[in-house]
């Protein structure tokens, strides 16, 4: 009888630990699937302007660079930590002129860089568009002088630090 049971027994244990290596080897399979952190589309992005732009010094193109002003949390954990690299560029520039043109400068805000070199793109427009002043430069010159036609415009421009919001284009998985 113990020759029969010996054999069953090693057989036994055997299988009972095969179930047990492929249960574990399952339970990690959805651990890692499901720890992967996705950045939502629509998540709002603070991007603090690195340097003073002004319309008359920019051209259409050019890149603008920001700073993450706030970290991005998802669930109680930082995914992007303060300060990180943001990229925009100019979308229209123009100087004031005289008459009172005042000056224009529009961006848009398009990408956030990871520390990993991972980039996400991001959604965000921001525009100064100032209203003329022709109107008053005119009337300044004929009761005053011809002089006044000369008046400038006030320049458009953003002076460093300040903040724009950005949001994420797409559900981007971070790595």
């Amino acid at each position: 009888m113990k020759k029969i049971f010996i054999p069953f027994a090693i057989l036994f244990a055997t299988l009972t630990f095969a179930q047990t290596q492929t249960e574990s080897q399952t339970q990690n399979i959805e651990q890692t699937t499901t720890s992967k952190t996705i950045l939502p589309e629509g998540t709002l992005v603070k991007a603090a302007l690195k340097n003073e732009i002004r319309g008359g010094k920019m051209q259409v193109g050019n890149q603008i660079e920001f700073i993450l002003n706030q970290p991005l949390v998802i669930a109680d954990q930082v995914v992007v930590p303060q300060g990180a690299k943001i990229l925009g560029s100019v979308t229209e520039a123009r100087a004031s002129g005289v008459l009172g043109r005042k000056g224009k400068l529009a961006f848009d805000i398009e990408y956030l860089y990871l520390d990993n070199g991972q980039v996400v793109k991001l959604t965000g427009q921001s525009a100064k568009n100032l209203k003329s002043s022709a109107a008053v430069a005119v009337a300044s010159a004929v009761v005053l002088t011809p002089l006044g036609l000369l008046i400038p415009g006030k320049g458009a421009k953003f002076e460093a630090g300040t903040v724009f919001d950005a949001y994420v284009a797409k559900d981007t998985e971070l790595r």
